[in-house]
């Protein structure tokens, strides 16, 4: 008898072997722990609280939970939804996913630099041109000359001086007139010819402000108004340690100062760099 058990309990651990566990493929709906950090060991994400909180990286706003995602689809970095393939749920596995599957390269056409000394005119052209091309597709068709149209997103109206293979617009101020331009100071007209309109700074030298980046929000940094001539207005921007501004549309946007310029970077903080994913599988289902 006891050899007949023997040989029963040796089958049934035989076959319990040969039956496989299921396994992850694409399509399937899983639930993953991880760690995300960088080549240097630095932890940039998890999904666990306690891991969060040993790398100053806790938010008291998040729920630390297990990620889940469709396998293959979009919204998950190419490299992470690839190196869960195959795996089992309790398994754990680290995945080193290089930058074209992760964020990509950093590119030059995100990153943005701007003089931290600017100086702006104080007399501008009255008159602006527009392929006729262009106006058509700013301003509509069938236009004739004398028409008024506004120009976008400005309460600023201009008048139609000539239509050929160029459209010509005349800005249609008056002496007192205030010129929305984007300074956190009023912007006066106080001269206008056939040619060109001249604006007075209603601000002082040595003067302080912050410019508006959009409706919501303000630049960061001040700006110093260093001199002020009848010709134009010259600005400082004033240094700050390296920062980030939250976009309403895209990732943080990184900010940085050297000694000539503003640096704006749209890049993702991960773009270019290999990532370290310790991933376990928590759940499969399809």
């Amino acid at each position: 008898m006891k050899k007949f058990l023997i040989i029963v309990l040796t089958a049934i651990l035989l076959l319990s072997g040969c039956v496989s566990q299921k396994t992850v493929k694409t399509g399937d709906n899983v639930s993953v722990d991880y760690i995300g950090s960088l080549q240097d060991g630095s932890v940039f994400d998890t999904s666990i609280e306690s891991v969060a909180k040993t790398n100053n990286l806790y938010s008291p706003e998040r729920v630390y939970s297990p990620l889940n995602f469709s396998v293959g689809s979009h919204g998950i970095i190419k490299g992470l939804s690839e190196g869960v393939i195959g795996m089992k749920v309790g398994e754990t596995k680290t995945l080193t996913i290089p930058p074209e599957k992760a964020y990509g390269p950093v590119l030059p056409s995100m990153i943005y630099v701007y003089p931290r000394i600017q100086v702006a005119p104080s007399i501008f052209p009255r008159i602006i041109e527009f392929p006729i091309s262009e106006f058509e597709r700013t301003f509509g068709v069938e236009h004739k000359i004398g028409d008024i149209v506004n120009l976008p997103n400005t309460p600023i109206n201009a008048t139609i001086q000539n239509i050929t293979n160029n459209v010509s617009l005349s800005l249609n101020f008056k002496i007192g007139d205030k010129v929305p331009v984007g300074y956190p100071w009023n912007v006066t007209v106080i001269a206008i010819d056939n040619k060109n309109v001249t604006v007075a700074h209603n601000v002082k030298k040595n003067e302080t402000a912050q410019f508006q980046m959009d409706q919501f929000q303000k630049t960061p940094w001040n700006t110093t108004v260093i001199e002020i001539t009848s010709m134009n207005i010259t600005l400082r921007h004033n240094a700050i340690p390296d920062t980030e501004i939250q976009s309403m549309f895209g990732p943080p946007i990184k900010v940085h100062f050297n000694e000539t310029s503003i640096i704006m970077d749209e890049n993702n903080k991960l773009a270019g760099k290999t990532l370290i994913f310790n991933v376990t599988l928590r759940s499969i289902s399809s």
